[in-house]
């Protein structure tokens, strides 16, 4: 990708382009994604799109890089270290925010579809090491108070919780059934708590 062509780019086509690629990624797998129908709706010949963009790839990177910081500027995890008191009323705080401000974004929203759909693309993998290492370094801190578990190995401890997480967002998006939103969002940390408490 030329990040030079990229930075000419007047914002306004910038937006529009880094927009339909999100439309499309999100609606369809990185496969299913059509480049054609991301350059025609946003109105890009294809020598436009490829002076700026070299690849689908590296679109899909640029996408995953733009709502991962328009997240970060919508909700920024907090620090582990700020579990230290009370970890699970701290958890639970945490856990209601994040439900309250998620669904409200249509980046987040946009992020969390692709993630979902594509979990082994490379950026996307990059983006779940991140997830992986604040929830690994947020059991550090519940350990050390006495909140979680520590007779688990904490890879594995670690592990199950990034794998439940991810259940819960597939279960969210394809399966949540009858409860409301509220109730899923209780019964999902219910069971999250059930697994590391001591």
């Amino acid at each position: 990708m030329s990040e030079t062509a990229l930075a000419r780019m007047r914002p306004e086509k910038r937006a529009e382009l880094i927009a339909a690629a999100a439309r499309e990624f999100a609606s369809r797998t990185y496969e299913e994604a059509s480049l054609n129908r991301i350059i025609g709706s946003c109105g890009l010949s294809k020598s436009s799109f490829y002076h700026v963009v070299d690849s689908k790839e590296g679109l899909f990177s640029l996408v995953v890089s733009e709502l991962s910081a328009a997240a970060d500027r919508t909700w920024t995890a907090p620090e582990p270290a700020s579990f230290a008191d009370h970890f699970w009323d701290r958890a639970d705080s945490v856990w209601q925010e994040a439900l309250t401000t998620w669904p409200n974004s249509l980046e987040l929203t946009q992020l969390w579809h692709i993630v979902y759909a594509n979990p082994d693309n490379e950026a996307v993998l990059t983006l779940a090491d991140r997830v992986r290492t604040w929830v690994r370094d947020v059991l550090i801190t519940g350990r050390e108070t006495g909140a979680v578990d520590r007779t688990c190995p904490l890879d594995l401890q670690s592990l199950a919780v990034f794998s439940l997480l991810r259940t819960f967002d597939e279960w969210a998006l394809t399966a949540a059934g009858d409860d409301s939103p509220d109730e899923a969002a209780a019964h999902q940390f219910r069971l999250l708590k059930r697994l590391l408490h001591p």
